[in-house]
């Protein structure tokens, strides 16, 4: 029986074959039944004409007891024989039991031994006397009738035992079939129905988001199988989902702690680019990183990459205000009492490729040991802060070297200009000071002196254009802002539009080669206001290759022909510009009228 806990299919198949069963049986003994009773009415109504044939052959012979005739005799006879048929008869032999111990056997044997033996020869035997003894012979019939009812009433009585077996048989079928549609009724409402509730109800709040369900039903059949691989599920699903909630906290804080540290090295790298003194940007930092990671206190060592053994201590905790600190009214790294716990260092070097800068100090407890991701942190962070101070070395280098470069710019200019016609000057007053001892004509002291004016006047012009060069208020860097002021103030002095075309790449020039085009520039704007009665002029510098093209044109009247240029010190000034630029100048009239400017140089060559 152990099968049927282990199966519910089993069950319900083993109730409807215990139900067909029973109904086969139901059937079958029906069948057999009514095998068995086929024939006995027609033979329980023969063994009741013997009754009427034995009252039949006691009244044909007293009959003929009274008026004796052959006829009546033949009646009586035919009554006889035709009874003697009648208990021989198969319709009443078949419904007696073959069994020698059945009581009908014996009856209907003892009836038909009487008959044959006895009444039958007997009654043959009284109708051949006469008188016959009617009395007699009713007396004899009156008992053989009375064991016929009895055979009658055993037969009967066979028949209704036969009926009531099968009744029987039909009712214990029927009950067993009730009590196998209950026990299946009742097997199915506490191992299917109940079953199925809890797991649909597991399952719907499992399907809520209640893992937390259980089934209770317990067994070893198929739902109870289900069920527990439900709960089995349900625990792994809880445990999986627990799992997944820790990780997802896991990787919250994690991604929180990644944002503020994001936000530490932006607030960092915005603050390490303020214009401001170092402790104002680096202490709001270092609180800030002692803050987000537990640790402290933070201390930074700076030191001049020029002068190692200069240095500058700052820490995040200290009771006394520094004593270089310049900002009385900050005390962001001043506190009350200083934290007397165990503590080990880390640290961090502030370099780069170029320069060392100093060295972050961490203080961390000893029992939280710095992680890699924090780790990862300082070390991003002090490279931020290299990174900052090695472009502000760098930039204090070339402010450095760009005020060195401007001054030897100057001196240039004005060796280039300003001396070279000083020392004109000191040229003609020595003449002039020759020809006054050696009493020359005053023609020719005359000439001198309007030489000299001449080239005082060339010298307080130029002495002008570098002032005005080198006073240039320009909004951005570069030679085409440059250029852009320049057109706009000669634009204005000629009282018309210059027209500009600059077609350079960026970083084509150096800053020297940028002065010398600028004051070419202008020294040719200058001619063309002073000397060619223009009322259009251009600019055009261009860039084809390495080659350089600075091109100044007018419509103005051009150059007097066959007139010598040589001693005009504008062109002279031009072409020693050329010159240094390493570069060809060209100075020709317009094919329509006016003069053209080229100047024809290599990039970067000084």
């Amino acid at each position: 029986m152990n099968f049927l806990k282990k199966s519910i299919i089993t069950r319900l198949g083993t109730a409807m074959f215990a139900i067909s069963l029973m109904a086969l049986i139901s059937m079958i003994s029906s069948v057999i039944v009514a095998e068995s009773t086929q024939g006995d009415a027609a033979g329980i109504n023969l063994a009741g004409s013997l009754r009427m044939m034995s009252y039949r052959i006691v009244a044909e012979t007293q009959q003929y007891e009274s008026i004796p005739s052959d006829k009546a005799l033949a009646r009586v006879l035919d009554s006889i024989d035709e009874f003697d048929l009648r208990i021989n008869d198969t319709v009443l032999t078949d419904v007696i039991p073959e069994g020698k111990d059945h009581k009908l056997y014996q009856v209907y044997q003892s009836l038909m031994s009487e008959w044959q033996s006895v009444l039958s020869p007997r009654l043959k035997m009284e109708l051949q006397k006469s008188p016959i003894n009617g009395a007699k012979n009713l007396e004899m019939l009156k008992d053989f009738v009375t064991r016929i009812d009895h055979m009658v009433r055993l037969l009967e009585h066979s028949t209704e035992s036969k009926i009531k077996l099968l009744s029987l048989v039909q009712g214990i079928s029927l009950l067993m079939t009730v009590i196998i549609i209950f026990i299946a009724l009742y097997d199915i409402k506490c191992n299917v129905v109940e079953p199925l509730g809890q797991l649909l109800r597991a399952s719907k709040e499992a399907s809520e988001g209640k893992l937390t369900a259980r089934v209770y039903y317990q067994s070893d059949d198929e739902l109870g199988l289900l069920g527990t691989t439900f709960n089995h599920m349900a625990g792994e699903l809880s445990k999986i989902y627990a799992d997944l909630e820790n990780r997802v906290q896991q990787k919250t804080t994690e991604l929180r702690d990644t944002n503020q540290r994001l936000q530490l090295l932006y607030k960092a790298t915005r603050r390490f680019n303020r214009d401001e003194d170092i402790c104002r940007r680096l202490m709001p930092v270092m609180k800030e990183l002692e803050e987000t990671l537990p640790i402290g206190p933070v201390s930074v060592t700076l030191c001049d990459p020029s002068q190692p053994s200069s240095y500058r201590l700052l820490t995040t905790q200290q009771q006394k205000r520094p004593v270089d600190c310049m900002q009385t009214s900050c005390s962001d790294c001043i506190v009350p009492s200083l934290k007397n716990l165990p503590y080990k260092s880390a640290n961090f070097p502030i370099q780069t490729r170029e320069a060392y800068f100093g060295e972050l100090t961490i203080a961390y407890p000893l029992a939280s040991p710095l992680t890699e991701d924090q780790k990862t942190l300082i070390e991003t962070l002090v490279d931020n802060l290299g990174t900052v101070l090695s472009l502000e070395l760098k930039a204090s280098q070339e402010q450095h070297m760009s005020l060195m470069e401007e001054r030897a710019v100057i001196a240039r200019e004005l060796h280039d200009s300003l001396a070279q016609s000083l020392s004109y000057l000191k040229m003609q007053v020595g003449r002039l000071q020759i020809l006054r001892k050696k009493h020359q004509s005053e023609q020719q002291i005359d000439d001198v002196v309007n030489e000299l004016k001449e080239g005082l006047n060339s010298a307080y012009y130029q002495l002008r254009e570098l002032l005005t060069t080198f006073r240039l208020t320009l909004d951005q860097p570069g030679l085409r802002p440059a250029l852009e002021s320049t057109v706009k103030e000669f634009s204005d002095r000629l009282n018309s539009e210059i027209k500009l075309k600059y077609n350079l790449l960026p970083q084509s020039l150096t800053a020297n080669q940028e002065i010398h085009v600028l004051q070419l520039v202008r020294e040719a704007l200058a001619n063309v206001i002073k000397h060619s009665q223009a009322t259009e002029a251009s600019v055009r510098v261009t860039q084809n290759g390495n080659q350089m093209e600075v091109c100044v044109e007018d419509n103005g009247i051009g150059l007097p022909i066959n007139k010598d240029t040589a001693g005009h010190y504008g062109l002279v000034i031009m072409q020693d510009r050329s010159t240094t630029l390493n570069g060809e100048l060209k100075v020709e009239n317009r094919e329509s009228s006016g003069t053209r400017v080229i100047l024809t140089f290599s990039a970067k060559q000084t």
